[in-house]
């Protein structure tokens, strides 16, 4: 699927391909890759399947109900361990219970008589839920799954944090963290990637990845350039995903692509000079994209929040959100005149992945909690 963390899982089996014999659980799509066919047995999700035969069963679970709805569906039937990938579940929980016509008495179940009073206006107009973006960070809707039977990895301390008083037990959480995911792919030559997009050769070039959306701050890094390049001309901004909601910014140097492959997504990676990966606000998610831009070698400006300030400050250049219109200009045009910081960030970042983020440690680190009692 177009998910990060459809991404995510195809590098991961392979790293735990060394300890266990793995079934891939898919819905009802074609894989892309098709040497996964090969290499792994996969199965397609049915209400009618039966997984207790299984040793363990981990489930990567993420908040978009078109993508993870029979995971969930299927976690809380077969319990195993959920690599959590976002503390809320928000847009999953109402996509997911919608369907079912019990929306309203699982909202109550989870988030209680506040639950119930803040979705009242938008039941009353008759909003769609989905559409409601400004309940998405008031409502986590994840007590139903985590007070399962299941155990939980998660990617950071906050996670940990935000979760262990309601799973109310220390055995059934680990934090481990997400696995570096740089793997061999098909480089295209620089100048022959900015031509495509009619990029000069020589530009400076800043690049976010993945959805285009409001919580990412688009907009503001839009902004920010327009202002830089009345000041140093030649620096583009690059938005390597789909989403429309920066469009009115478009230009010839502010380039939007486009849901693009994993090899056209890494190759925009690896020939930008600066990845801006903010979030305001938070959904407790870690970042596939900073952990991979890290293993690059690239530098990344983030924002010092959750996940992100739990990165050591050498390797990134953080920005605290409510700083963020003031900040990001500075951050930005400090990144374009000082070449030596970069570089001394670029070494920095690239030796820390690989010796905490390895896909051997990793995975040794999954496979010992799946043992675990």
């Amino acid at each position: 699927m177009k998910s990060g963390i459809s991404d995510y899982s195809e590098v991961l089996i392979y790293g735990l391909n060394k300890y266990f014999d793995i079934t891939l659980l898919i819905d009802n799509y074609k894989l892309q890759n098709k040497k996964l066919y090969n290499d792994f047995n996969v199965v397609t999700y049915s209400h009618e399947m039966d997984l207790t035969h299984y040793d363990f069963r981990i489930y990567n679970i993420g908040n978009n109900p078109e993508f993870h709805a029979y995971i969930y569906e299927t976690a809380l039937k077969y319990p195993g361990m959920i690599i959590l990938h976002d503390l809320i579940l928000y847009y999953l929980i109402i996509g997911y219970y919608q369907s079912k016509q019990s929306l309203y008495s699982k909202i109550y179940s989870m988030e209680n008589t506040k639950g119930i009073h803040l979705i009242r206006k938008y039941i009353k107009n008759k909003t769609n839920l989905l559409h409601a973006k400004d309940l998405s960070d008031k409502l986590a809707l994840n007590k139903e799954l985590l007070i399962s039977d299941n155990k939980f990895m998660v990617h950071s301390d906050y996670a940990y944090n935000n979760i262990i008083s309601t799973v109310n037990d220390s055995k059934k959480v680990k934090k481990i963290n997400m696995a570096e995911q740089i793997v061999d792919f098909k480089q295209i030559e620089k100048k022959m990637l900015l031509k495509k997009y009619n990029i000069p050769e020589n530009a400076f070039i800043f690049c976010s990845l993945g959805y285009i959306a409001p919580t990412k701050l688009n907009h503001i890094i839009c902004e920010t350039l327009i202002k830089l390049r009345e000041q140093y001309g030649n620096i583009f901004y690059i938005m390597a995903g789909e989403g429309d909601y920066c469009d009115r910014y478009l230009c010839d140097y502010i380039i939007k692509t486009g849901f693009i492959d994993l090899d056209l997504f890494n190759n925009f990676l690896y020939h930008s000079d600066v990845i801006v990966n903010l979030r305001n606000p938070s959904m407790g998610e870690t970042s596939a994209v900073t952990i991979r831009s890290l293993g690059l070698g690239k530098i990344s400006i983030v924002s010092d929040d959750a996940w992100f300030s739990e990165l050591p400050d050498d390797i990134v250049i953080k920005i605290k959100n409510n700083e963020i219109s003031d900040k990001l200009y500075e951050k930005m045009e400090l990144l374009i005149t000082d070449n030596e910081l970069s570089a001394q960030i670029s070494r920095k970042a690239t030796d820390y992945i690989n010796k905490e983020h390895s896909l051997e440690k990793i995975s040794g680190e999954i496979a010992e909690f799946l043992g675990e009692n």
